[in-house]
């Protein structure tokens, strides 16, 4: 049987959602599929030797990869010449995310990665505009559709790109400016009165930047931008200042299939 591992970074489960379907298919294929969390593996602990093929799988996150996946890439061992995919999920089709994985992919070839595969697949969005219900649907089942034809294309090692373009890799590249921007201003969002402490939070924040205090919880200067706080919080508790109210929904999406818990099981 072949085997196959996938590091995984999923901020509000979307991206979990498409991977676990991947990695069903894959079975029904009799090919093996590990998932390994990005935020949560340490790396000296994965038995390379044992994969034929690795994987990737992000959102996008302003035209690119989150920066949490691009330290984690970074810290990968060098491996010569073994196959490599990447998978990402945004809100939407549009032509400027093509170039999301470039950084990511050169990261990779550096270390010998042979990356042969990279599809983007579109789910709804978790920032800014919210897909109405019968959107949700529409996408879900595309994504259904897709998903056996892009595990028959990676399982036959059938190479597949998007046609990316240089506006394309410069709004990415100008999109990388998030990352330090998040780094000096990360407080944009804020704990309203409701909040009892509880931690949900805080203790599954992929990148360590909320706190508890006695109270309510606070945020620190090193926020992804991922949205899992605001989504996962029970009370509807966590809100973004002023200038940034328009990046969250007032409620998450109603279909089960897409619960934002499903990410921190």
């Amino acid at each position: 049987m072949k085997n196959i591992c996938i590091f995984l970074f999923s901020a509000t489960g979307l991206t979990k959602y498409v991977i676990d379907k991947i990695k069903c298919e894959f079975e029904t294929q009799q090919v093996n599929a590990d998932i390994f969390y990005i935020e949560k593996t340490q790396i000296e602990n994965v038995q390379f030797n044992n994969y034929d093929t690795v994987g990737i799988a992000y959102p996008i996150h302003s035209f690119n990869a989150p920066k949490i996946v691009i330290d984690f890439v970074k810290k990968l061992p060098s491996l010569k010449n073994i196959n490599a995919f990447v998978l990402s999920t945004g809100g939407g089709s549009s032509s400027l995310n093509f170039s999301s994985s470039e950084l990511l992919i050169k990261i990779l070839k550096k270390k010998g990665f042979n990356v042969f595969y990279d599809r983007q697949f579109t789910m709804p969005s978790n920032f800014a505009s919210k897909d109405d219900e019968a959107e949700v649907t529409n996408k879900i089942n595309q994504i259904k559709e897709q998903i056996p034809v892009s595990v028959n294309e990676i399982i036959n090692n059938i190479p597949t790109k998007p046609k990316s373009g240089f506006f394309s890799s410069f709004i990415a590249f100008v999109g990388r400016l998030e990352w330090f921007g998040l780094l000096i201003g990360g407080r944009i969002f804020y704990a309203d009165k409701e909040c009892n402490s509880c931690g949900i939070c805080a203790d599954n924040c992929p990148n360590h930047n909320i706190a508890k205090g006695n109270e309510h919880i606070y945020f620190k200067k090193h926020c992804g931008l991922c949205m899992r706080c605001v989504y996962l919080c029970p009370h509807n508790c966590i809100k973004a200042k002023r200038l940034y109210k328009f990046i969250c929904f007032d409620k998450w999406y109603e279909n089960e299939e897409l619960s934002v818990t499903r990410v921190i099981k």
